[in-house]
């Protein structure tokens, strides 16, 4: 109890950062639309954090999913472009690019959880990912990822060679032998797995090996241009915040409890290099992460350097 005490006095200290990012001033008279698209990384988690938020804001809401498949680039366009019809929020790990056309409210949803990778790799390529020793050996193998996913500009940074494609073939290309490894975060990766094993039997989690991407969060995203949602948003995420209702939803999550006994396993963790460090959201309070992340980062037996 006085370590769940602290960690929310630890993160109400954030509040102060919120507030300067801009002003909070939600109208709570007309309501506010929401069309969330129903997809991407933890989304039933996402749509809690999403709910709550909107609840602490005070303001009238409808909240409204989206469930026709788009890819990133469609989703991001769409928000920009803040149509009345067209999803206006959807919630992604940071990227330069994104912060640069969209506004992202400042609060990582899953703690930086997203930002440890475990591998998901074919039964019968185990013995290839047993030989890895060291960062060289590392970069030698080859990885998917989403289409106009912030991750894949961070692995070919580092080094690795990258494939990118529809989210919805990336689980039937790896298990077709198109790459090596799938990286998925440990929020993600026991749901996604159960359900794509019922397809490919084959597929597994790689033991005693993990990388991560240091200060990696996914962010609520919303159009610069539609004030009244992002206000509301600020506003609800910073009451959640100091009421402890956030927290007491992440602790609660089973995705995220599931996430956090994968990491406890031991493994050998790798460090890679972020796409940006000058990032405003890289720069935010740690209170506002998994401090689980930071004893790892800090006890990792391998740092990258990026190229």
């Amino acid at each position: 109890m006085f370590n769940h005490l602290r960690r929310i006095a630890g993160i109400s200290m954030t509040l102060s950062l919120l507030c300067s990012l801009s002003p909070v001033s939600a109208d709570t008279n007309e309501p506010i639309h929401v069309r969330y698209y129903q997809g991407g990384t933890v989304p039933d988690y996402a749509v809690k954090v999403l709910t709550l938020a909107l609840q602490k804001s005070g303001s009238a809401y409808t909240l409204t999913p989206v469930t026709t498949p788009m890819t990133t680039p469609r989703i991001v366009r769409t928000i920009k472009n803040n149509t009345s019809d067209g999803v206006n929020i959807f919630w992604a790990a940071s990227s330069p690019e994104l912060e640069n056309t969209l506004a992202a409210i400042p609060v990582p949803i899953e703690r930086g959880l997203i930002g440890f990778r475990v591998l998901v790799i074919r039964q019968d390529h185990l013995l290839r990912i047993e030989q890895i020793s060291n960062e060289i050996s590392l970069r030698t193998i080859s990885l998917l990822q989403g289409l106009g996913w912030s991750d894949a500009a961070i692995l070919r940074k580092n080094g690795f060679s990258v494939t990118e494609a529809v989210p919805d073939n990336l689980y039937n290309m790896l298990a077709a032998g198109r790459a090596d490894a799938f990286p998925r975060s440990v929020i993600d990766v026991d749901r996604e797995l159960r359900a794509q094993q019922k397809l490919h039997t084959g597929l597994i989690i790689a033991p005693g090996i993990a990388i991560t991407y240091p200060r990696f969060g996914v962010f609520f995203f919303v159009s610069s241009n539609n004030k009244p949602l992002r206000l509301a948003l600020e506003k609800g995420m910073q009451t959640a915040l100091k009421d402890g209702s956030f927290l007491k939803l992440y602790e609660e999550d089973p995705d995220i409890r599931t996430a956090l006994k994968i990491l406890r396993e031991p493994r050998k963790i790798y460090v890679l290099a972020a796409n940006s460090p000058d990032s405003a959201l890289q720069r935010l309070d740690p209170s506002l992460f998994e401090p689980m992340l930071s004893g790892i980062i800090k006890e990792s037996p391998v740092k990258n350097s990026s190229k």
